[in-house]
């Protein structure tokens, strides 16, 4: 029942949220990978500068520790019914990394997912996008803000237009249609990160983000178990 009510959710108004996607102790173990995971990059604060910020790019192309999120049934099959993946083409992951929100950290532009590609889907999304919120999701670490509705709309996008914060709690799940505008918000606390675990699918005929098993070598996507293969 969640399931179809998350379904409805993206198809009505271009997202959706599975509250209590994981428990307490699931999340702490996500937790402790993304720190064991994560590597410090550097990113433009809002003053300007640059800022050294922990997170993580292409996570499936070098550890199997999230494979059990990235292929949950659950998961799946909520992306099967917004991509409606047919028999010949299945559908792809196309990235996977650990997102992380920090204080001062410039914010983004709105965009679509599926802006990746040169022409905008119509019907159905190429892409699908999803976060698991590891830490509290609120407006003043950060949270995602969503344009409802913007997912049926075909104009370019308006940096102006009216968004919406999604509040989430760890381990509630976030999942967007690929054509919804979207944006990291501005993390205005004084210590606080924002971190969430993200896998973003596509199409089965689209090119991935990373490319061909995301990057894998033929020899490392041979040795995969075939619950995460099929995806790549």
């Amino acid at each position: 029942m969640v399931i179809h009510s998350v379904i409805k959710q993206i198809s009505e108004i271009g997202y959706g949220i599975f509250k209590r996607f994981y428990d307490d102790s699931i999340v702490e173990r996500f937790s402790e990978l993304c720190d064991k995971h994560s590597v410090s990059r550097s990113f433009i604060k809002t003053d300007g500068q640059t800022i050294m910020v922990k997170s993580a790019k292409n996570l499936v192309a070098s550890t199997r520790e999230f494979d059990d999120f990235f292929t949950d049934s659950r998961l799946i099959s909520i992306l099967e019914g917004i991509l409606k993946p047919t028999d010949q083409w299945g559908m792809k992951i196309s990235d996977t990394g650990i997102k992380n929100v920090v204080p001062g950290l410039k914010t983004p532009l709105l965009h679509r997912d599926d802006d990746l590609y040169p022409q905008l889907a119509r019907g159905t999304p190429f892409t699908v996008n999803s976060l698991l919120a590891i830490d509290p999701f609120s407006e003043e670490v950060g949270a995602t803000k969503v344009v409802p509705g913007s997912h049926l709309w075909d104009h370019d996008i308006d940096q102006a237009q009216k968004t919406v914060s999604v509040q989430l709690d760890p381990g509630d799940l976030l999942i967007m249609d690929g054509r919804t505008w979207h944006q990291a918000g501005t993390n205005s606390s004084r210590c606080k990160e924002r971190r969430a675990v993200n896998v973003y699918f596509c199409s089965g005929w689209c090119q991935p983000g990373h490319g061909l098993h995301c990057g894998m070598t033929g020899e490392t996507y041979s040795k995969l178990e075939s619950h995460i293969k099929t995806f790549l």
